[in-house]
This record gives structure tokens, sequence and C-alpha cells, in this order.
């Protein structure tokens, strides 16, 4: 069967190569088509990859790949690889967002039927036992992937099995429907971190609702169990009606606490929970979906299927990929690893159960067996087509190369309801410096934490030298913006609504390092972080050091909107804050529970001798680093705060003024010249009161701040 296969593919190419020179630079696939045509306008293809391996025989500056509308169902990854040919290639929709990439498996009528197994429906609360549906997995030759551990210091793997009506996600059934309730009394509070044996935890329930599980031989469990920027998942064993208790299957990374508004807990993957129109049970015991369907009957149901990247971009340069639909994958959207000047464009990439993008490989750890050290402090070994445990990877060595590539581009995308944060984007070399030029643009980023939460941004970077332009970023219970490395940049954003549900954590985030210098953050719009718990816009954690803040409007930006935890050569110029309890948050921790982390042979030692700081390139650099060691480290210094508006701020600072210089700044409760003082965007009055107060203060270039591109129902914008 391969040797036939080869032999029509070499008989194709052959026969495309006579063809006229214009012609040849253009092929078509049609979902109708077929693998016997040439590839022509009126004789499309049907295989995608097939279209591909035929690119890489025509001799042209640019070849077309054009897809015609429909579903393009993948049973496996689409590759671009290293036999590409020498021109740029270009794989487009016909009409963008009319050709759908499909990790999925669109389910026919009578593979759906309305719940007939009585055990089941004796679980079932009596209002919803008519509405409930079934879905047969096994029967159709589907496999049922599972539920599995997913939260704060676990590796970013494949989602379980999602269900799709009409484009839209379920979610699992699950308790509270909305929100979250307290934990008891801890019994067993079940650390896992120092060894595999420890006992798994035990609390207490405080409302009467778990009683009717008591039947349930497992569940799951989820929450902030103990850090309120931890959020955990596992399996439950049981529940113990005589001790108002719940006990785990499974260890977490910190363990069960009490005593905080955030160490809080909800059920999931019930029966007797399947209660609201958009939710289903997954049983992978028996292969079987349950759901309870948005209308009156269920509308075109979906599954995803496909265990790895819709698309892998590998060892090649000058790629396009434009106006397609990527979507129904347990994994990514679209992955590269060593490529150059890749763009993917005008796409959109939804429900997945990974992240959208991926750029430059992850790492895993494969055989590990317990949860000390985590995924967030350590790393496994190379792994392509994953991320894995990248964050624990980069914690552990900053000199880790992803292998990214160089002017990569995510540009005028939407990407929404995936699974575990938006773009991964690697690229350049810690050790030398040398820039990756690999940039996200002018995309719309939102509900990206469907599976996982904590540390799953809207855009991930590391490594040296990227840039995250324009964007509009919102929706999410986590941060926005990640990042390690050097000299990224972070520019006219508008980021809404995130945070949404931690503690101690920051809508752009970094820190750890004082080696990672060179950032360079302006001109965004931080609009309505919460500020009930420890949220910040901007935050410089565990003496971060070496960021350029300049430009940026906090609009009720969190309880702190900016944080400084103990670092050094950062400077706020010309910000503008509004509507905060708070403006600015120092500490000086590495004075007092941090200094650990600045001892010799510290984290913070270890770090920079990794990167050679006292030698070219780091001492030339950034001059200021060669002298860490000299100043007392653990003293914040060289902070700077100069030309900032500061507009109905409930305090201005906490902290020692010492810990930084303030200059030019000007605090005020009166309208200081906005257009609508609501509406800070719009900018100031060409008579802003502001230009006089604050000695020079530039021209901020409001118009210019989000993602430009049309609003669609799809987009969810937040309430303004």
């Amino acid at each position: 069967m391969r040797l036939l296969k080869l032999i029509a593919i070499c008989s194709f190419v052959l026969t495309t190569l006579h063809l006229p020179a214009q012609t040849a630079r253009h092929i078509y696939v049609s979902p109708a088509g077929n693998d016997k045509n040439p590839g022509t306008e009126a004789a499309p293809l049907r295989s995608i990859q097939s279209a591909i391996r035929l690119s890489f025989a025509i001799e042209s500056d640019s070849t077309e790949i054009i897809l015609r509308d429909g579903i393009y169902q993948l049973e496996s990854t689409l590759e671009i690889g290293n036999e590409k040919g020498k021109g740029t290639l270009i794989i487009k929709a016909e009409h963008p967002g009319k050709a759908r990439l499909s990790g999925g498996r669109k389910l026919s009528r009578k593979a759906i039927r309305r719940l007939t197994d009585r055990t089941v429906a004796d679980r079932l609360q009596p209002h919803v036992k008519d509405s409930i549906y079934e879905i047969d997995l096994r029967s159709a030759g589907i496999p049922v992937h599972g539920l599995r551990p997913s939260g704060f210091g676990r590796p970013s793997l494949s989602a379980w099995t999602e269900l799709f009506e009409d484009g839209t996600p379920f979610h699992i059934a699950r308790w509270p429907n909305d929100t979250t309730v307290l934990i008891g009394k801890i019994h067993e509070s079940g650390i896992g971190e120092t060894r595999e044996e420890a006992p798994y935890p035990v609390f207490e329930y405080l409302e009467s609702r778990p009683e009717r599980w008591a039947g349930v031989d497992s569940f799951w469990i989820g929450g902030y169990f103990a850090h309120g920027y931890a959020d955990d998942m596992i399996k439950a064993a049981r529940v113990d009606t005589a001790t108002h208790t719940i006990h785990a299957a499974q260890h977490t990374v910190y363990g069960f606490m009490t005593g905080a508004p955030w160490r809080r807990w909800y059920a999931l993957n019930l029966v007797e929970e399947l209660d609201r129109p958009g939710e289903y049970v997954l049983d992978d015991r028996n292969g079987k979906i349950y759901f309870y369907p948005t209308g009156r009957k269920p509308g075109d149901i979906s599954v995803s299927v496909l265990d790895a990247p819709l698309l892998a971009v590998e060892n090649c340069d000058d790629v396009r990929i434009e106006g397609l639909v990527l979507e129904c994958g347990r994994s990514m959207g679209i992955y590269m690893e060593n490529t150059r000047n890749v763009l993917v464009t005008g796409c959109t990439i939804h429900n997945m159960g990974g992240v959208g993008v991926c750029v430059g490989h992850g790492s895993y750890a494969a055989d590990k067996k317990s949860l000390k050290p985590h995924s967030a402090e350590a790393g496994g070994t190379i792994a392509h087509r994953m991320i894995g445990d990248l964050q624990g990877k980069v914690y552990e060595d900053v000199l880790f190369n992803r292998n990214a590539g160089h002017n990569n581009g995510i540009v005028n995308c939407r990407i929404y309801n995936v699974g575990a944060g938006g773009i991964s984007l690697g690229g350049g070399d810690r050790a030398t410096l040398d820039p990756s030029g690999n940039y996200v643009e002018n995309c719309r980023i939102h509900d990206f934490n469907r599976i996982e939460k904590s540390y799953r941004a809207a855009v991930w970077m590391d490594g040296t030298g990227c840039r995250v332009s324009g964007c509009d970023i919102y929706n999410a219970p986590s941060m926005a913006i990640l990042f390690h490395g050097n000299n990224h940049i972070i520019e006219k954003c508008r980021i809404t609504n995130v945070c949404g549900e931690v503690d101690d954590q920051g809508a752009v985030y970094y820190g750890r390092d004082p080696s990672e210098r060179g950032h360079i953050i302006r001109y965004n719009y931080f609009h309505r972080l919460s500020p009930r718990h420890r949220v910040t816009a901007t935050y410089h954690d565990d003496g971060a050091c070496g960021a350029e803040v300049y430009g940026n409007i906090y609009h009720q930006a969190g309880s702190m909107p900016v944080l400084i935890g103990g670092g050094h050569d950062i400077t706020y110029r010309n910000n503008i804050f509004i509507d905060c309890p708070l403006a600015i948050h120092i500490d000086n921790r590495m004075q007092g529970w941090g200094a650990n982390m600045v001892a010799r042979d510290g984290i913070a030692d270890q770090r920079l001798k990794r990167v050679r700081y006292d030698e070219p390139p780091y001492s030339t650099a950034y001059p200021e680093l060669k002298a860490y060691w000299e100043e007392n480290p653990a003293y914040p210094k060289r902070n700077l705060f100069e030309g900032n508006l500061f507009y109905r701020i409930g305090n201005l600072l906490s902290g020692r003024t010492e810990w930084a210089e303030f200059v030019n700044n000007w605090a005020t409760a009166s309208d200081p010249g906005f257009i609508d003082p609501d509406e800070p965007l719009k900018g100031f009055r060409e008579d802003a009161q502001v230009f006089t107060r604050i000695k020079d203060y530039p021209t901020i270039p409001f118009d210019e701040i989000g993602c430009s591109l049309p609003a669609n129902p799809s987009d969810n914008l937040p309430i303004p």
C-alpha cells in the first residue's frame, strides 16, 4: 500500500511539472476533491498534506495552496518541514474564515440518543431527567480520554475529550455552577511535594450538597487549595458523610490550607451535578458522554480527538498561513520549531485543548513519579510538539534555548476558547543576547484558560528580543502576559478583566532573575482588574530588575497596579493611574523573607553565574549588573518614578520613599484634562492641565492602543 501511494504521488508530481508556470504556482484543495486530481482550480486535491508534498517540487518564488470552503478533518498533524522548496509557501483560505482544519469528529445523529441507562438516570436531579442525552463514543470507534490532574506545578499536556455544540465548547458539570465554596477543617493537608508516599488530603465540607455524592466511587475537585496563584484539580476518592469529609485520591503541590478567602474548592464530573445546559460528564470507564444540550434538541455535536498539533512547521523558512480556522484538537493549533519568516495571519484558533500557537519546543519529564520538584521548578528533556514542563525548565535552566527561530509572527489572529494559554513564544539566545525578532501583533486573545489556569498566559515569552504589540487580551482567571529572558517589548495592548480569580499575581508578570533585563512595557491600557485579592497590573516579582515602563494607563487596575518586589533599575515614566485604591507597592523583601534568594550560592547568584553577568555581552548591555554584588543586592535601588499622573488615587505608595526616586509627578482629585475621564483612551484635551503641571509631558498614542480587528460575536468583548 505504501509503495502504491508513493508511485501515485511521484506520478502526480511529474504530471504537474508539465503544467504552465502560472498554474504550477497555485494548488487547489477541496473537501470534495480527489488526490488523483492535478490540484488545479477545476480539479482540486482533497488532502492538504498531498498539496504540501506537491509544493516541494514546484520551482517558484511563491507557491500558494488555496483551500476551498469546508471542513478538513485531520487524522494526523499537517507537516511542513525541511523538504520545503526554496520559495515562499502560502497556505490560505479561498475565502477567509471558511476553510476549517479540525482535529475533532462530528457525530452523526444516530450516535446521539436520549439517556436510557436507568442507573445513570437515577443519579440525576429530577428536573433534568428528560433533558439529558448520551453518546456512546466507544461504539462509534472514538476513544474517550478522561480527566487528568491540572494546575500549578503540573505539566501542560493534551486535554481530555471535549464536547462542542454548534462550535461552542461545553464545560464539565460542576458544583457550585458559578462559584466556589470555602474549605473546611483540614484533617490531612496532604502536602505531596516532599515524598511520593505522603497521605492524601482530607478536608471537611461546610455545605450539605456533598451528601448526595456519598455513593459515588470517584469524582474530581478543583480550586485554590493553598496559595492564590496555584489552582489545582485532582481526583477525589469518596465522601464520608459521618465525618463530613472529602478524601482526595491524589496529591497537590502545596496541600490544603484554610484561613484565606481564596482557599476554596468545587466539585466536577458528577452526574448528580449535570443540571445546566452546556454541561457534560465524561464516563471514560464506559466510553460515554452524558450532556445537557443548549436547546430542546442537540445541535451539531463534535468531540475533540487529535492528540497532536493540527499544523507543524519545522526546520524551514518563508511560510505563510492565512485566513484559516483551526479547531477541535486536544493539543495545540500551530507548532513551529527552527523556523524563519513564518507568518500566521488572519487565522482563528479556537476550541483547542491546549495552547493556540507554540513557537519553539518544550520539555517533559515523562518518568516523574512525585511532585517534588514540581514542574514550575524543574523540567525534563527536550520535547517536540508539546509544552509540557517548559515553565520549570526555564526556571531550572535560564539559558534553555527552545530553537524557536527568527522573525516569526502571529498577526491579525483571533485566539479564544483554548485550554492552556494563547501563544507560547520562544526565540533568541540568552547566552549571546541574540534577538529573535519573533512577535505577536494585532491579535485578539481571550477566554484562554478552559483547562489549565495557573501560569498559562495569553502570551508567554522567553529567550531574547520578542515583542507583543497592539493586542486585546481579556477574560482570564490568571495573567495576560508572562515572560522570562531579555529585551522583550510589550506595547499598545489593551488588557482587561484578567487575574479574575487569583491572589498575588500580575496581568504582566516576570521575576526572580536579576539578569532578566532590558524590557520595555509601553503604551498599554490596563482596565478592570479585580481588586478583591492582591492583583497587580505590572508585577516585578522577587528581585526582578531592569524594565522601562512608560506611557501606560492603569484604570481600575487591581488592588496595587504596580508592584516592585525588592528589585533594582526599574523606571516608571509618564504613566497614568486612574481610580485605583493604591498606585504603587515597593518592598524590600530581599532583606527579609527573601534574603536567601540574594545570598551567595542562592538563586540570584546561580542565575547570574549561568549567564556570565560580569562578562560581555551582559556586562556591556547592562553595565549596572557588573556591580550587582558590590552594592548590597538586598536593598532596592535606582528605581525611578518620573512624570507620572495620579488621578483619583486612594494611596500613592505602599512602601518607603527611599526605595525609589520620585520626580515631577502630579497627584490630583480634579480632572487633569481628559476628553472623557471615564474613557481615558479618548485622550487629553489640547488645553489639558497635565501638560503644564508635569514638565515635558509627552504625547501618548491613545488611538493606537489595542487590536484593530473588527468585532464579531465570537469575540465575547468585555464590558467597558
